[in-house]
């Protein structure tokens, strides 16, 4: 008398090809094709999930580089842009994805200054910080402002003030 799917091998080989592949008539190799495709799932949402910021990784790395951004002083020199540090110490917090994409865009005074904005007085330089993940921004204004160009490099000691909303 026969086993019925006893006599099923778990791996059966493919036709016309050397390799082997699941079973489907042996109910260990139907388990092992619903668990190979749960965790083929599972990882593909794992991948999705650690590509984007969510809000609060948002949220804890803005505020988190400009308290690094705060806590020692900086080296200017004459191509030093504030807008690449700011993203530079967004990423450095290792909040959210590991290939964040993180935009740092410059308020000029005149967009600032017709709405009777802080950065009217020139005290501070702003910028706005958003991803394409999230839909919050975040103002950052840095003083001192950048100085102008020169060819010596100065230190400088920042004070970063950051709050939601754009600029």
């Amino acid at each position: 008398m026969s086993g019925g799917h006893r006599d099923e091998s778990i791996f059966v080989r493919r036709r016309r090809t050397p390799r082997y592949v699941y079973n489907p008539r042996n109910p260990i190799g139907r388990a092992l094709i619903v668990i190979s495709a749960v965790v083929a799932v599972g990882y593909m949402y794992y991948l999705f999930d650690s590509s984007s910021w969510s809000e609060s990784e948002w949220r804890d790395a803005v505020h988190e580089a400009a308290r690094e951004l705060e806590s020692e002083p900086q080296p200017l020199s004459g191509g030093s842009r504030y807008e690449y540090r700011i993203e530079d110490a967004v990423k450095a917090t290792g909040e959210g994805p590991e290939y964040a994409l993180v935009r740092v865009d410059a308020i000029q005074e005149s967009d600032t200054a017709g709405r009777g904005g802080a950065g009217a007085d020139r005290g501070s330089d702003a910028f706005e910080i958003s991803t394409d993940d999230v839909e919050t921004i975040y103002c950052m204004r840095v003083s001192p402002p950048l100085p102008k160009a020169s060819m010596s490099t100065t230190t400088v000691t920042l004070h970063v003030d950051v709050k939601e909303g754009p600029c």
